[in-house]
């Protein structure tokens, strides 16, 4: 039986880009406790940004992570339970939370980093294998959107299609 998905083509590229960011979480997740690694691998880019621009404020780390405020909100959640974080109201803004690695958190950034060597060979050598070059076009697949976003893409196919006639799936042809 084929992918459903596949059979759905391009329209579905975020699933699919979910798919794949799904398995790479979960193999993370298995291997990090075997090099000593315990932050949850959706939380480790929090726990970088942290040691490489020391404490910062929720709106600022979810900016430098280019993720929505509440996700960020979860994975400092998650990162204070294990006692990588720490929260505290701003000297100068009460209203404002900022967030600093404790020592534990800077022993788990000293692991992680020491991983993510492997993780980038890995990853690398996976892409390689798959469509060498793939990192560096999904990377100007971003930016591109940066400059305009999806929603604009999808517009303007939109006004270009209201005038032609309806068009046949514009998946993969289904294998039979």
């Amino acid at each position: 039986m084929s992918d459903f998905i596949y059979r759905q083509g391009p329209a579905f590229l975020a699933h699919l880009l979910r798919r794949l960011s799904d398995e790479l979480v979960r193999g993370a997740d298995q291997w990090y406790p075997q090099v000593g690694v315990t932050a949850p691998p959706r939380t480790t880019s929090t726990l970088l940004a942290l040691d490489e621009h020391g404490p910062q404020g929720v709106t600022e780390l979810s900016k430098l992570l280019r993720q929505s405020h509440p996700l960020v909100i979860n994975w400092i959640k998650q990162l204070k339970t294990a006692g990588f974080v720490d929260m505290r109201a701003d000297d100068a803004d009460g209203r404002r939370t900022v967030v600093a690695l404790t020592r534990k958190g800077a022993g788990e950034v000293h692991r992680l980093r020491k991983a993510l060597v492997t993780m980038a060979e890995a990853s690398q050598e996976l892409m390689d294998e798959a469509a060498p070059g793939v990192f560096d076009a999904l990377w100007r697949m971003e930016k591109v959107c940066r400059n305009k976003p999806f929603v604009e893409r999808l517009q303007q196919h939109e006004a270009g299609t209201l005038s032609r006639k309806p068009q046949r799936r514009q998946g993969r042809p289904r294998r039979t």
